[in-house]
């Protein structure tokens, strides 16, 4: 979402009843949270719907929040906690075929390249999210915020209530991880 003050006022707003400044919430913040569950979980069904569960947490929570211009946090922080809980009553999961059978099959657009180079590629991607979803949870979470979702360190302490120092610490960790998990097939 853009201006921190144009969201505090779509709280604000929400907060009095106001559906549509809460659509304008969602359409601002809806694909940034499905993408950090959807990395986090490992699948689309289940991060869409983790993503549902969260707006709608978020709209019965809403007087909760003391600081409107904080909602971003906030609401990764309900995600984070919602996916979390999914986490840990079920293994993710990376969907391996789609109903008609085609593997991932938004990795076979025609993008100029032969069906080897897209193999290839499509092999590499499949061994980045494996080895993504076998980091730690503490790993995992801060890899996908600040490489995959840009997510500044100062803001990624914030959200989860830890120091820079934990946060720097885990991405250093994980980057290791994801090294030695990667080296064979880099």
């Amino acid at each position: 979402m853009g201006n921190t003050g144009d969201t505090a006022q779509l709280v604000v707003q929400a907060r009095d009843g106001d559906q549509q400044a809460f659509t304008k919430l969602y359409s601002g913040y809806g694909r940034l949270i499905y993408s950090i569950v959807r990395h986090m979980v490992g699948d689309e069904e289940v991060a869409a719907d983790l993503t549902q569960e969260t707006f709608i947490k978020a709209w019965r929570s809403l007087h909760r929040l003391k600081e409107p211009a904080a909602f971003g946090g906030w609401l990764r922080m309900i995600a984070l906690n919602l996916t979390r809980d999914h986490v840990r009553g079920h293994r993710p999961t990376e969907p391996l075929e789609s109903e008609d059978g085609d593997e991932n099959p938004r990795q076979w657009a025609d993008d100029g390249a032969g069906p080897e180079e897209q193999l290839a590629v499509a092999e590499q991607q499949s061994y980045i999210r494996e080895a993504v979803m076998r980091l730690s949870e503490e790993q995992r979470l801060v890899i996908v915020m600040h490489h995959l979702e840009g997510t500044p360190v100062a803001e990624i302490a914030t959200t989860l209530g830890v120091p820079v120092g934990t946060v720097l610490s885990r991405l250093a960790r994980g980057r290791d991880a994801l090294k030695r998990k990667l080296s064979p097939y880099l």
